[in-house]
């Protein structure tokens, strides 16, 4: 079996690279990841949301980078406790006020018409629609521009990272970034439940 070390979690880092760097924690370190959250969240969401044409399936995968940006946040391992997911919404929504204005007072209807209506029943719920134009939210009619929410996030991310490069590991960011980058390497362990 591999050693887990030697896993890979981009096309050049290893589990054990991410390991040393996390327990020398120099600028150094600190610069190779930060890279690699940046790396994480690029490939995986954000090169694609500037690329699909469809509104609905945009919104799906920005609701995905936003319970991962706040498993970030938060240090937590998941979100598959009763309410997890719904508290990252919450504080995602309260934190980023400026990027996502009146989100704070909808976190509830957005979580499960928005985020369960779509990740669960591939659909939005309670008539909330997705458009690719007009203001980003408009509660009267219930509707969310895709373009300009995925616009939103993108500056959630560059904020985040922003606020890495500006602390030490000292800070709250870093001990709860460092907690959810060591149950990244955790996950690649194979369970043999």
């Amino acid at each position: 079996m591999k050693n887990i070390n030697d896993y890979l979690l981009t096309t050049n880092v290893k589990v054990g690279d991410l390991r040393k760097w996390m327990k020398e924690k120099n600028d150094y370190s600190k610069n190779k990841i930060i890279d690699l959250i940046y790396h994480r969240f690029y490939n995986r969401y954000v090169k694609h949301l500037r690329t699909i044409d469809s509104g609905f399936l945009k919104m799906a995968v920005s609701c995905l980078m936003i319970e991962t940006l706040e498993s970030f946040r938060q240090g937590k391992k998941d979100t598959k406790d009763r309410g997890a997911g719904l508290q990252m919404f919450k504080y995602f929504f309260e934190t980023e006020q400026k990027l996502f204005p009146e989100f704070k007072d909808i976190y509830v209807d957005f979580y499960y018409n928005i985020r369960c209506g779509i990740l669960h029943q591939a659909e939005t719920t309670n008539a909330w629609r997705i458009l690719r134009r007009d203001v980003l939210i408009d509660k009267t009619n219930k509707t969310i521009n895709s373009n300009k929410f995925v616009a939103s996030l993108e500056k959630s991310l560059d904020n985040y990272v922003e606020d890495l490069k500006s602390n030490d590991f000292k800070s709250q960011i870093w001990k709860n970034a460092l907690l959810k980058l060591d149950d990244i390497c955790e996950n690649c362990k194979v369970s043999l439940k």
